[in-house]
């Protein structure tokens, strides 16, 4: 059966820190947020797939006590770093991360976390720039926060000659923060997995509430919580402009409530199956 699980919530975010090397639209600072052009000309603060999903993967295999086996090459040397990846085929549909987020037969695939609306007003206010929405939501705001970084490696510092000897001293700088409600979005190749294949999604959103996204969060930095979880099923019907998706609305709302009543979501989502599978029989 041929059928895309979609699941959408919101990520409501105090002080996130998603890096980016680009320069920023607004506020400049000594470390900058990630910013992206939006089809309505303005240019939006997000949250990178590859930040929340990326965190999500590096705790999900915490959680499932998982060997970090992948080597890398860092500075001409070659380790192994803090990632997981089962090396077969075989291995990987054994595996709850691997079966769902590192098959070359790819069946789960993610969102950038956008501001939540369609459309969006930026207007500067000082020290502060905020984002609403076409309801006139204050969806981001986006600010400076001074801190102090003290060099740690005088060996990887270039000092002049001049100066040897003298005493390191703390460095004060700002770094571009934003708050707010952002909205993401993951999908599923249900064809390819069992139901019980995307609980461990639904385990690291709740993992991610404990943890934090983007840089500095053993600071405090980048905290989450995620709420209004919705869960929709899509087939060829509806990609075909003759059907409408299949709204599953017994889903709870945050991921430790899907997880407590997860027997309840996997018969819903199996109902949605079934209702699926009759309409897209020949008539």
């Amino acid at each position: 059966m041929f059928g895309i699980l979609i699941v959408k919530g919101e990520i409501s975010a105090r002080g996130c820190s998603p890096g980016s090397r680009a320069t920023p639209p607004y506020l400049r600072a000594d470390i900058n947020i990630a910013f992206k052009p939006h089809p309505t000309g303005v240019n939006i603060p997000y949250i990178p797939a590859t930040s929340w999903v990326g965190v999500m993967r590096n705790l999900l295999e915490k959680y499932y006590d998982l060997p970090a086996n992948a080597p890398r090459i860092v500075r001409a040397k070659q380790i192994v770093a803090p990632i997981h990846e089962c090396e077969s085929d075989a291995e990987k549909l054994k595996c709850p991360v691997c079966k769902l987020l590192s098959r070359r037969d790819v069946v789960a695939w993610f969102d950038d976390a956008e501001p939540k609306g369609t459309r969006y007003q930026v207007t500067p206010r000082g020290d502060r720039v905020e984002v609403r929405n076409e309801q006139g939501q204050t969806v981001a705001t986006i600010y400076l926060k001074t801190e102090v970084t003290i060099p740690r490696e005088p060996e990887r510092v270039k000092i002049p000659r001049e100066y040897t000897g003298w005493r390191m001293e703390p460095i004060p700088r700002n770094v571009q923060m934003v708050s707010g409600i952002f909205e993401f979005a993951a999908k599923f190749d249900i064809g390819r997995l069992q139901v019980d294949d995307i609980r461990p999604f639904f385990v690291g959103l709740a993992l991610l509430e404990d943890y934090y996204v983007g840089r500095r969060g053993t600071r405090g930095y980048g905290r989450i919580e995620i709420s209004n979880i919705s869960v929709r099923l899509r087939g060829r019907p509806y990609y075909e402009g003759v059907g409408r998706e299949i709204e599953i609305p017994e889903i709870p709302k945050t991921p430790k409530e899907i997880l407590e009543k997860w027997k309840e979501v996997k018969d819903a989502i199996e109902r949605a199956k079934k209702k699926l599978e009759e309409e897209m029989k020949p008539r």
